[in-house]
């Protein structure tokens, strides 16, 4: 069973109400979209992505099963977005110029704006060619919203994608012309009241309005008629400890800061955890300046639709003529292992020979119910804060609206739920906890799969490894909750894929372990490249505590000269903490921290 994306792009859409028109403009046309949600066809990657960005939906916790030119136009697209991140604009000049070449499985519009997008960067910030960036710029708006440069109002459906190009496009107008700097003012301000109108999940949300809300407070700070500017700004910043980003964090606290001093509030503290995050940043690497033109980062895990049926069919024993055999010729089915995307008919009946799931898009709760997966998410932030009390009446009333027929269905799913309740609030031992999360892993997989290299992982699966491994450790069996963890994280890397905070979660395990044992040069450098991986993703999910074990991994190799750095690691982790984290998490440091200091 996976996600019933066309029930889903109905229900969001009518939930919302927002018009066929408004959704499909520039990216395809009314009767497509319609073949869309009557499940007449399945969308493309990219446009799905659009599609729920316009509804102010997001796609974090969604799996996509796509082929390999698919995967390697991501994969392109990711090192552009990591040259703008670093400011190589050399390098990214080259990689505009060998955008992997025509792919009719992905919307072409799409990838015509991000092309027109890149050209307008490399123009702005390399040649310095502004009259040629505003054209680029413009070139990319026309791609699907071409009103945004030729009317005055702001209306219809728009992404995170085309506001991000716009805001990008006003901040180089205002280079241009600063005598229109007041006009550009309005028009921010324009955009920030409709993400604040139209935008119902914060998910997105936190994706664009920091960056309007800088670029505003930047031309405003100076007006005496702005109101309610430290209350923008102060509501901006607890977006972003929310949803635990870091986009556009230290511009934020800056305005947030000055508009506070001009109000005359006692900022002190504040002014001192800018000053230390703008110091943990640049010791990482962090270009404040460069990150308003650094697109989102994709959250759409991607897997290769050929590697999946492959392992599957292995697992039944099947050859590729026996599962071939009266559905297609035996080289059309070889092409589709390698990396070709698989018709839907043939799809179909494929995974229906070797009985699996012919999987398009699959989410952490499979409905196309728009309320349920809602309320999932929910339930995954209340569960990762570790606030246990609303968890078990969120988790009946996601059963109440899923229905029988669909609760058995994602029963894997509300099971986890049930028994990470049962975890963290300790009703039941180490042992048992343990047991239960291996009887549900093994709805979908067999366990001692895990380390051959085989099996295509769902991220309820690699959440429930995840699980079994601490409860493993919790219970005094660190030995082969290492082992667990080593073998999954080998079939992570054979697979070449990357689960985002799930992996980073079993990682931040594995260093904890490897440390313990010793392994201290082995546990800093995955500390260090999961801590370098969270910042150039904006994310800080497990950021104060993949910094606290940092420190207190140096700490342990009881070198003298590294004092000072377990010190100044230790604040970077208490100011995020404090910011970010949990109770639990900020005391643990805190108190490490205290220790540091007594023994001086």
């Amino acid at each position: 069973m996976g996600l019933d994306i066309g029930r889903l792009l109905y229900g969001i859409r009518t939930k919302y109400q927002i018009s066929v028109n408004d959704i499909c403009r520039g990216i395809c046309g009314v009767s497509t979209y319609c073949m869309y949600e009557n499940d007449e066809m399945i969308p493309d990657i990219l446009s799905v992505n659009m599609f729920l960005d316009r509804m102010g939906f997001g796609t974090l916790g969604v799996s996509a099963y796509i082929s390999k030119k698919e995967a390697v136009y991501f994969q392109w697209r990711e090192s552009t977005r990591k040259c703008i991140q670093s400011e190589n604009y050399k390098k990214l000049s080259k990689l505009s110029e060998c955008m992997p070449a025509k792919n009719m499985m992905l919307n072409e519009k799409i990838r015509q704006q991000y092309d027109w997008f890149l050209k307008g960067i490399i123009a702005e910030k390399k040649a310095l060619d502004f009259e040629s960036a505003k054209e680029y710029y413009e070139q990319a708006l026309r791609c699907t919203c071409s009103f945004l440069i030729e009317s005055e109002k702001i209306e219809g459906a728009l992404g995170v994608t085309e506001l991000h190009i716009y805001a990008i496009y006003l901040n180089l107008l205002r280079q241009m012309n600063p005598k229109e700097k007041n006009q550009i003012a309005c028009r921010l301000f324009q955009l920030i009241k409709y993400v604040q109108t139209h935008f119902a999940e914060e998910q997105q949300k936190v994706k664009i309005y920091p960056l309007l809300v800088c670029l505003w407070g930047d031309l405003t700070m100076d007006e005496k008629s702005e109101k309610n500017r430290y209350e923008i700004f102060d509501q901006t910043f607890q977006l972003l400890r929310r949803r635990k980003s870091l986009y556009c964090l230290l511009d934020i606290m800056r305005l947030r800061i000055l508009s506070g001093v001009k109000e005359k509030r006692s900022m002190t503290r504040e002014q001192g955890e800018l000053q230390i995050l703008q110091s943990f940043f640049e010791e990482f690497g962090y270009r404040a300046q460069s990150q308003i033109y650094v697109p989102q980062a994709n959250e759409i895990m991607l897997e290769h639709v050929g590697q999946y049926l492959s392992t599957e069919r292995k697992k039944v024993n099947y050859t590729q003529e026996k599962i071939s055999d009266g559905i297609c010729s035996v080289e059309s089915y070889s092409r589709i292992e390698n990396g070709r995307k698989p018709t839907r008919n043939n799809y179909k009946a494929l995974t229906e020979k070797i009985g699996t799931e012919n999987r398009y898009y699959i989410e952490l709760v499979n409905t196309g119910n728009i309320d349920a997966l809602l309320l999932r998410r929910e339930i995954s932030y209340e569960l990762f804060m570790e606030k246990n009390e609303r968890l078990p009446e969120l988790l009946e009333e996601l059963k109440m609206v899923l229905g029988e027929k669909e609760v058995a269905k994602n029963r894997q799913y509300l099971e986890f739920v049930q028994v990470s309740i049962e975890e963290n609030t300790g009703r039941k031992t180490w042992n048992q906890c343990c047991d239960m999360f291996r009887n549900i892993l093994s709805y979908t997989m067999n366990e001692k799969e895990i380390g051959k290299k085989r099996h295509v992982y769902t991220m309820l699966e690699i959440n429930l490894i995840d699980h079994i491994s601490v409860c493993m450790a919790k219970d005094g069996k660190s030995e082969e909750a290492m082992h667990l963890i080593k073998a999954f994280l080998d079939d992570m890397d054979y697979m070449k894929t990357e689960k985002y905070y799930e992996t980073f979660l079993a990682k931040l395990n594995y260093a904890r372990w490897k440390s313990d044992r010793g392994n201290f040069d082995e546990a800093e450098c995955i500390y260090r490249e999961g801590i370098e991986q969270r910042i150039r993703r904006n994310k800080t999910e497990l950021l104060d505590e993949y910094i606290g074990e940092y420190a207190y991994n140096k700490y342990l190799k009881n070198n003298i000269n590294e004092k000072q750095d377990v010190k100044r690691y230790l604040l970077y982790a208490l100011v995020l903490s404090r910011i970010y984290g949990t109770q639990r998490v900020y005391k643990t440091i805190l108190q490490f921290f205290k220790k540091i200091n007594e023994e001086d």
